[in-house]
């Protein structure tokens, strides 16, 4: 009911002026009628006594007097009302037109609220697991199968904060995790394309939700930045080192704590959520307790999940120098299109540096240039983790430092793509 009474309230001035003129029509109609209703008289006897030419005529002297001048005043007070109508009409049109815009997009912004609420509000739940209004959660248990396919355990999962999800991803990739979820996690496919309750229109509408929710370039960095300092054990407001690889991979976890309360965005600005296995699974949950989930989780960073690994050196296998990587992690991939040496993008690794949803404004993603190059140096170094490598002249031993992202070098801009 308050949502009707509001969009009542929010109709546009020319709906609510045509409501008024319609109102003011029908009192005239009416008092019209009542008033010929009063003056009309009983027949006297015959008809013919009542007829027209049968009456005498109404004298020249009240035709130009007082009936003239009232038929002239009404002319005058409408002709009033359509000169000073039409130019105030014609001024409040363009604010006529943005509330009307405004007003459809609300449409759709209320549509799709509707669908992120909880199943005991008549939504589809998406608030269950990443919190109310998207800042990120837990989800309900999620059950783990062995390699028989039996049941091993049930787990909680961290669920990432989607009120900076257009920051990362374009809308058609968001629409696109939405219509077919993330397999092997607990997003589920929501698209009718893959297999799940909603149409094209409903997610639409829950994009158009999403939008509504994001918070700036600038408060995305500033979250990063308490969460880092917590991470790190550093005072508020004290300085970051981003040159000190604590400082990368503090960066490449972070928000993966154990507790969801903290407000750490449930790991939304993490690396390890895809290139970790089980990096999302809450630590302590496993139910039955106690139960061996070696298989599931406690992998090393990187070693590879919904992402590839990133433990044998990426650098220069698949981006020829660190600062190439850094230009990736910021700007993402794009579907089908190439990134550094041979890697074919698929649109599911978000660029962290650079919204996708903007063309003009540049490094107005959820991390700052510096944190991006700690986190390029830190995967760049992962293969020296204590285990050796495939390649066949042995183990790569060479540490790229922090000065090696920041250099700009001619490769690097050759070996990376942007998303459109």
């Amino acid at each position: 009911m308050i949502d009707l009474f509001s969009t009542v309230l929010a109709n546009s001035t020319v709906k609510s002026f045509g409501a008024v003129m319609a109102v003011i029509a029908l009192i005239a109609f009416v008092a019209f009628v009542a008033a010929n209703v009063r003056q009309g008289r009983p027949e006297i006897d015959s008809e013919i006594e009542l007829a027209p030419n049968r009456q005498e005529p109404v004298s020249d002297e009240e035709i130009e007097g007082p009936r003239l001048a009232r038929a002239l005043s009404s002319a005058w007070l409408l002709l009033i009302v359509i000169a000073v109508g039409l130019p105030l009409y014609w001024l409040n049109e363009p604010s006529r037109q943005e509330g009307e815009v405004a007003m459809y997009d609300q449409t759709f912004i209320n549509r799709g609220a509707a669908l992120f609420a909880p199943t005991a509000e008549g939504g589809y739940n998406c608030a269950g697991c990443h919190g109310d209004k998207g800042v990120g959660g837990i989800t309900p248990q999620f059950t783990l199968n062995d390699a028989a396919g039996k049941f091993k355990a049930g787990v909680y999962w961290f669920a990432p904060a989607l009120n900076t999800v257009l920051l990362r991803f374009s809308k058609d990739e968001v629409k696109d995790i939405l219509t077919y979820g993330r397999p092997g996690t607990p997003m589920p496919a929501w698209g009718t394309a893959g297999g799940g309750p909603m149409t094209d229109q409903q997610l639409d509408d829950l994009l158009a939700y999403l939008q509504s929710i994001q918070i700036t370039s600038k408060d995305a960095q500033k979250e990063v930045e308490v969460s880092l300092r917590k991470a790190l054990g550093l005072a508020k407001d004290a300085p970051i080192d981003y040159t000190n690889p604590a400082t990368g991979k503090a960066l490449f976890n972070l928000g993966l704590g154990d507790d969801p309360a903290a407000g750490d965005h449930s790991g939304a600005y993490s690396c390890a959520r895809c290139h970790t296995k089980g990096a999302s699974i809450q630590k302590g949950t496993e139910v039955p307790a106690g139960v061996d989930l070696s298989d599931f989780k406690g992998f090393p960073d990187g070693s590879g999940a919904f992402g590839y690994s990133l433990r044998y050196p990426i650098v220069p296998r698949q981006f020829l120098t660190p600062r190439a990587l850094a230009d990736f992690i910021t700007t993402g991939s794009t579907n089908q299109v190439l990134y550094g040496q041979r890697g074919v993008g698929t649109g599911r690794m978000p660029g962290f540096g650079d919204d996708p949803n903007t063309v003009v404004d540049q490094h107005d993603g959820m991390f700052t240039d510096e944190m991006i190059d700690a986190v390029a140096v830190y995967e760049a170094n992962l293969h020296l983790d204590g285990k050796a490598n495939d390649l066949p002249n042995g183990p790569e031993t060479h540490s790229f430092t922090y000065d090696e992202a920041t250099t700009t070098s001619t490769s690097s801009t050759t070996s990376t793509t942007t998303k459109g």
